[in-house]
C-alpha cells in the first residue's frame, strides 16, 4: 500500500501508474510504444496546463505553462503556434451517434424486441424518424446491422441489446470505453479536489469468493443494473424533452456502472 507520509505528488504519481497499468496494455495491444505515446502526451500536459492556470485565474505565459507542466519553453512555444483547436477537439465529449439514439428511443418506448420495419404505428421506420429526418431509415437499420444491435428478418427488424454497447466494432467500443473512463475519472477527480460530494462516485468489493459465487453476482448486478438503467433512461429522456430548445440547456449527463473480477491468487504468483 502507498505510504500516507508521501509527498502529494509522488502519491499522485504512485496511484497515476496504477491507472496507466491497463491503459498502457491497451496500448500495447493496439501497436502503440512508448515512444508515440510519450510524444502524444505532450499535447495534453500543454492544454490541461492551460486550463489549470485558467482555474487558477493565472496568466497562461510560455513560462508558467512551461513550469507547470514540465514541457521546455520552445515546445509550449510550437503547441501555442498551432490550431488548439484539433486538440481540445480530441476531448469534446462526443453527441450521441444516431444508432445510440435509436436504441435508447426504442427501449425508453418499452417496445418489444421485435417490430416491423415499415407498414405499421409501431415501426421501425417512424422510430428512425424520430430520430433523424436527415438519414435514411434503410441507411440507419444497416449501421445498426453492422454494429451487430439488430437483426432484420423480413420485414421486423430485431433488437440484441437492453442498451448501445456495439459488439463487433472495434472502433465503437473504444470510444464508448474512453469516454466513460473520461467521465468517471473527471468525477472522481472533482470529488479530490474541488468538493468531497460533488459527484455520485461510490462502489462495493468483496473477496474469498469462489466461482460459483463469482457467476452468481454477475447476474444478479446484471439484472440490478436492467432495472435501475430503464428507470434513469426514462426520466433522462423526460428531462430531455422538457429541456428542448431551452437557452441554457448546455449540460450533458452520464451515469454509468462497471463489474470486474479476477482470481487474485492467480496475481499474486
Amino acid at each position: 500500500m502507498p505510504d500516507s507520509n508521501l509527498p502529494s505528488s509522488d502519491t499522485a504519481l504512485l496511484n497515476v501508474l496504477k491507472i496507466m497499468e491497463p491503459l498502457v496494455s491497451w496500448l500495447l495491444k493496439s501497436g502503440v510504444g512508448y515512444s508515440e505515446f510519450s510524444h502524444a502526451l505532450k499535447s495534453v500536459f500543454y492544454h490541461e496546463a492551460e486550463k489549470e492556470l485558467e482555474y487558477l485565474q493565472q496568466k497562461k505565459t510560455d513560462s508558467s505553462i512551461s513550469l507547470l507542466s514540465g514541457l521546455n519553453r520552445r515546445e509550449v512555444s510550437t503547441f501555442k503556434q498551432r490550431s488548439s483547436e484539433q486538440a481540445h477537439h480530441n476531448h469534446s465529449p462526443p453527441s450521441p451517434s444516431v444508432p445510440a439514439r435509436i436504441v435508447t428511443l426504442w427501449i425508453q418506448k418499452n417496445w418489444h424486441k421485435q417490430i416491423a420495419f415499415s407498414g405499421q404505428d409501431i415501426s421501425f421506420e417512424n422510430l428512425a424518424k424520430e430520430v433523424s429526418q436527415d438519414k435514411h431509415p434503410r441507411a440507419m437499420l444497416l449501421e445498426l446491422q453492422r454494429l451487430g444491435l439488430v437483426t432484420e428478418l423480413a420485414n421486423t427488424v430485431i433488437l440484441h441489446t437492453e442498451s448501445f454497447t456495439p459488439s463487433n466494432s472495434l472502433y465503437d467500443s473504444q470510444v464508448l470505453l474512453s469516454q466513460s473512463a473520461f467521465d468517471h475519472l473527471c468525477c472522481g477527480i472533482a470529488n479530490i479536489f474541488i468538493s468531497s460530494n460533488e459527484y455520485l462516485e461510490q462502489s462495493l468489493r468483496a473477496d474469498e469468493l469462489t466461482e460459483e459465487s463469482i457467476r452468481e453476482l454477475r447476474e444478479y448486478g446484471t439484472q440490478l443494473w436492467q432495472e435501475y438503467a430503464q428507470k434513469m433512461l426514462s426520466k433522462a429522456v423526460e428531462c430531455s424533452q422538457q429541456d428542448e430548445g431551452k437557452v441554457d440547456a448546455c449540460h450533458r449527463f452520464s451515469l454509468g456502472i462497471y463489474q470486474y473480477d479476477e482470481n487474485i491468487d492467480i496475481k499474486k504468483k
